[in-house]
């Protein structure tokens, strides 16, 4: 399956707005399900990468953003009618998220001026239950949404590196800290899915 969210926006835009309120970051997912029981496997994968330049002359600021988000897990299928299916599961997560960001002022003397160079690395893992809810287009063909609770905890690192326009720059040290938080995914999100 593949989120239809994206197109949803394109075709249906009431507010005239681009903001994005989905907050389920696996674009696409994948499922196995036994015909009998109804119980499989299924794996949800997200990927965003950004690289943005901005530069007024004084400042100019580079970013580069890659998120990789990963989830697995088992569930069980019941069939509701002859269009309506749902499920239920439990979900093992894995999130890594890995910024850049480099500031620099020109301060308009030889020499001088300030970069800034700053890199995030933030790596989470955990799980939780989750649910869906289809609907038949066709015998092949559903749309569905889901909704899940995912608990997670890992690390953040942060690394920054000051340059005040001399040959020696300023290193802070690497600081890590510790990160823990639970996430509702609330069933905003809608896939389109192919049943093979």
């Amino acid at each position: 399956g593949v989120q239809l969210n994206a197109l949803i926006r394109q075709v249906f835009n009431f507010n005239n707005t681009s903001a994005n309120t989905n907050t389920n970051p696996y674009l696409l997912t994948y499922s196995i399900n036994s015909r009998i029981s109804g119980l499989g496997l299924r794996l949800g994968v997200g990927y965003n990468y950004n690289s943005s330049s901005t530069d007024d002359g004084i400042t100019k600021t580079e970013n580069n953003i890659n998120d990789l988000q990963l989830r697995l897990g088992g569930e069980k299928v019941f069939k509701l009618s002859n269009r309506w299916v749902t499920g239920a599961g439990l979900d093992l997560v894995f999130n890594n998220n890995d910024d850049h960001t480099v500031n620099t002022v020109n301060s308009g003397i030889t020499g001088g001026g300030q970069k800034t160079d700053t890199k995030t690395a933030t790596t989470t893992y955990g799980g939780g239950p989750q649910g869906w809810l289809r609907y038949h287009i066709t015998e092949k063909v559903l749309i569905g949404t889901e909704a899940s609770f995912y608990f997670v905890t890992g690390t953040e690192k942060r690394t920054v590196t000051i340059t005040n326009g001399f040959p020696t720059p300023t290193n802070d040290k690497p600081v890590t800290n510790d990160i823990s938080h639970g996430v509702f995914n609330s069933p905003i999100a809608f896939f389109i899915m192919v049943k093979f």
